[in-house]
């Protein structure tokens, strides 16, 4: 299971509180960052060597929200957890078009982010372990 994360280097400071506190709770995994838009572009573009991948896009703007949108074709198919800039109708209808497992808004504990990652890192344990039982059948 890896974690990557999309926080643009010039994010507020709550996308500096927001990368902390993932890496802080979430310790036991492997959290690749990227904080500029074409290094994230780039790493959308390779081959993942990982089967589970968890991607979390803080989009701290809708000039982020927007940029984000024209690699939404790269994002096919991915496991996506959004942080959107705000709750309006037009920003939650941009969201829905990355098809995300779930989505939030920018705030200061992310708590309900938190227990999402959580609950989707515990299923694939659990899938793991029922493959490794089955032989990996």
């Amino acid at each position: 299971m890896k974690l990557i994360l999309f926080v643009h280097q010039n994010a507020s400071s709550k996308g500096t509180t927001f990368r902390k506190l993932i890496k802080q709770n979430f310790k036991g995994l492997e959290i690749e960052t990227f904080q500029t838009f074409n290094g994230f572009k780039t790493r959308l573009k390779q081959v993942s060597l990982y089967d589970q991948e968890i991607f979390v896009l803080f989009t701290d703007s809708k000039d982020r929200l927007k940029e984000l949108t024209s690699l939404i074709d790269l994002l096919e198919g991915k496991r996506i957890l959004l942080i959107l800039p705000d709750d309006s109708n037009a920003t939650t209808s941009v969201a829905h078009h990355f098809f995300p497992r779930y989505f939030t808004y920018v705030n200061d504990t992310y708590d309900d982010l938190c227990a999402v990652l959580i609950k989707m890192t515990q299923q694939e344990k659990k899938i793991k372990i029922v493959s490794n039982n089955n032989g990996g059948n």
